[in-house]
C-alpha cells in the first residue's frame, strides 16, 4: 500500500512542484476544497477505506469551511426561537460553533442596511421572517435590496386565518356579503407588519374596504377583538388555541397559501380558495440569508446542514407543540418567491399610509 510519503512524492513529480513541503500544501488545499464538496458522510466513507497512513493525513485535514464560528443574526418575533431550537442540529452538521446575535429594533432598516455590506464569507448570517425585509424596502427610504441577499434556506411556514368575534358572523358566506355593504374595520398589531400586509392582499382580493387599527400587540389586538371593537383580524395559527378556548372568538377561513393544503393542525379550517376566492398570498417563513455575494460552495454547505437539522426529533416535537410547519425550500424555490413577493407588495405599498 502507498504511504502518505510515497503520494506527496507522485503529488510533487505530477504537479512539477519543487519539493515535499509544497506538494503537501497543495494536497491539503485540494483535499480542503473536496471535502467541502462532498460533505462529512462521504468524507468518512473515504477515510473507512484508505491505507492507516493516508487515513490519518486525510482526518488532520478540516474542509475549507467553515473553520470558525458562525453568527446568526435574528430579531425579537418567532424567527429567534425557531433558529435557536435548530442550532444544536445545524452545530452537529457544520462541526462549528453557532451564535446567535438578537439585536434590539430589528424591524426596522438599519440591520439590513448594515447585512448589505458584511463580508460574504459565511460567518455572519441573518434569520428572519419573511417578507419583512422587502416591506421595509418598498415602504421607505432605505439602503438595502432583499434580492441581492443571498437565499441559503427557509425552512419553516405560518398559515394565516381569518377570525372574528363569534357573535358577529357564523359563517364567511355572512362575513363575506356584510363587507360588501358597508366599510369593515380591523385590528393589526402594528402598522406596516406582516398581518397588515395580510390583510391588505386580502382585503385587494375580496374587493371590500377595511380601516387597519393598530393596537400595539397581539394581545391587545385580540382583546379589542374579543370585545367586539372591530369586525375581525388575521392572525397566525400560533395564536389562535387559547384565545379559541374562550368562545368569543371565531375562525371563518384560512388565507390561502402556496402548497393549496389546509392547516395541518386545524383541519376543519377551509381555505379562502375552497370557498371560491382565489387570492394571490404571501406564505409568511422563516428564512436564513447570507449577504450579497457569498460564494456558491460556501451556500452548497449551509444548506447541506440545515436541510438535515430541522429533522432532529425535538425540534420536530417543538414545531408541533408551536404549530409550526415544516415546509422547506431550497434555494431556487425561495428567490423564486422572493420575487413574487416583490410584485406582490409593490401593488399594495401605498396603502401601508393610509389608514
Amino acid at each position: 500500500m502507498m504511504t502518505r510519503k510515497e503520494f506527496l512524492e507522485q503529488v510533487m513529480k505530477m504537479a512539477n512542484l519543487r519539493d515535499l513541503k509544497q506538494a503537501d500544501e497543495a494536497t491539503r488545499a485540494v483535499i480542503s476544497l473536496t471535502k467541502l464538496i462532498i460533505g462529512p458522510k462521504l468524507s468518512q466513507k473515504i477515510a473507512e477505506v484508505s491505507p492507516p497512513d493516508l487515513r490519518i493525513g486525510w482526518e488532520a485535514i478540516q474542509p475549507a469551511y467553515p473553520k470558525k464560528s458562525i453568527k446568526i443574526i435574528t430579531g425579537p418575533g418567532g424567527e429567534d426561537e425557531d433558529i435557536r431550537q435548530v442550532v444544536p442540529y445545524l452545530q452537529k452538521y457544520l462541526g462549528v460553533e453557532v451564535v446567535i446575535e438578537h439585536i434590539v429594533g430589528f424591524w426596522g432598516r438599519i440591520p439590513f442596511e448594515k447585512f448589505q455590506t458584511t463580508d460574504p464569507d459565511g460567518y455572519t448570517l441573518m434569520c428572519y421572517t419573511f417578507p419583512r425585509s422587502i416591506m421595509i424596502e418598498l415602504t421607505g427610504e432605505s439602503h438595502f435590496k432583499t434580492r441581492e441577499f443571498t437565499p441559503i434556506f427557509a425552512w419553516s411556514s405560518g398559515n394565516q386565518f381569518l377570525v372574528v368575534p363569534s357573535e358577529r358572523f357564523k359563517t364567511f358566506d355572512e362575513f363575506i356579503k356584510e363587507a360588501k355593504t358597508r366599510r369593515f374595520s380591523a385590528a393589526i398589531p402594528v402598522k406596516r407588519g406582516i398581518s397588515h400586509l395580510s390583510g391588505l392582499l386580502f382585503s385587494e382580493g375580496l374587493g371590500i374596504q377595511v380601516d387597519w387599527i393598530p393596537y400595539g400587540g397581539l394581545a391587545s389586538s385580540m382583546a379589542a377583538l374579543n370585545r367586539g371593537e372591530v369586525d375581525f383580524m388575521i392572525s397566525l395559527a400560533n395564536a389562535l388555541p387559547t384565545y379559541m378556548k374562550t368562545g368569543r372568538i371565531k375562525v371563518l377561513a384560512m388565507l390561502p397559501e402556496k402548497s393549496g393544503k389546509r392547516c395541518p393542525y386545524f383541519q376543519h379550517i377551509p381555505s379562502i380558495k375552497e370557498l371560491g376566492y382565489d387570492i394571490p398570498m404571501i406564505t409568511v417563513r422563516h428564512v436564513l440569508e447570507a449577504p450579497p455575494n457569498t460564494p456558491a460552495h460556501i451556500v452548497m454547505v449551509l444548506e447541506g446542514a440545515l436541510k438535515r437539522a430541522i429533522q432532529g426529533p425535538t425540534y420536530l416535537e417543538w414545531a408541533k407543540r408551536n404549530f409550526v410547519n415544516i415546509e422547506p425550500l431550497d434555494v431556487r424555490a425561495f428567490s423564486q418567491e422572493k420575487e413574487e413577493a416583490y410584485t406582490k407588495i409593490e401593488r399594495v405599498k401605498e396603502k401601508f399610509g393610509e389608514e
